[in-house]
């Protein structure tokens, strides 16, 4: 896993941006993930979480939940909600609508 960082785009390191009060862009590996800002846990800031861009997973930076990027799952943490994921570009269906709504 390797810490964000907003600077390094170019470089192939994972970039989370955050795009609206709600939303945040997980870059990695070529594929673009439209996600909650927030972590359903406790409410941490994703955009200064860690991706681990070899499972396309981001960790919360408060109490260390993990969610699959690819469908908002928890993999690992304190039970809670699903992460809702809005969206994954390129080469991914459109994921399911998660519990608590896609929007």
């Amino acid at each position: 896993m390797t810490a964000v960082s907003a600077g390094r785009q170019g470089s192939g390191e994972p970039v989370v941006r955050q795009v609206t009060e709600d939303l945040v862009l997980v870059e990695v590996g070529g594929r673009k993930v439209l996600a909650a800002a927030v972590c359903p846990h406790r409410g941490g800031r994703l955009k200064y979480g860690r991706v681990d861009g070899d499972r396309l997973r981001i960790t919360c930076p408060l109490h260390h939940t993990t969610f699959d990027l690819t469908n908002g799952e928890r993999t690992s943490g304190a039970a809670c909600a699903a992460l809702r994921v809005v969206d994954v570009l390129p080469g991914q269906d459109r994921p399911e609508e998660l519990a608590g709504g896609a929007s």
